[in-house]
């Protein structure tokens, strides 16, 4: 996208956007998630789950897509088997 700036500034906002998308998603798994030792169920809605969830797929995705550009062009190198 270097040549179209104003798409390359907006990416770079969604970007950020994600990154505070994973901080939010850390922070909801420490205030609803399972972990530390808790045995009380969950007060999250099945709706705040799905929405963490799909949150987790997109960047995820985005962080895969994004390692395998850098492997096919050569900026990083194949991961080993």
């Amino acid at each position: 996208m270097a040549d179209h700036a104003k798409a390359s500034a907006t990416v770079v906002k969604i970007l950020r956007t994600l990154t505070t998308t994973v901080q939010g998603l850390a922070e909801l798994r420490n205030q609803l998630g399972l972990g530390h030792g808790r045995t009380a169920p969950s007060p999250a809605l099945t709706r705040h789950a799905r929405l963490a969830l799909n949150s987790t797929v997109t960047v995820t995705e985005f962080v895969l897509d994004t390692w395998q550009d850098r492997i096919d062009r050569g900026k990083l190198p194949p991961r080993s088997q």
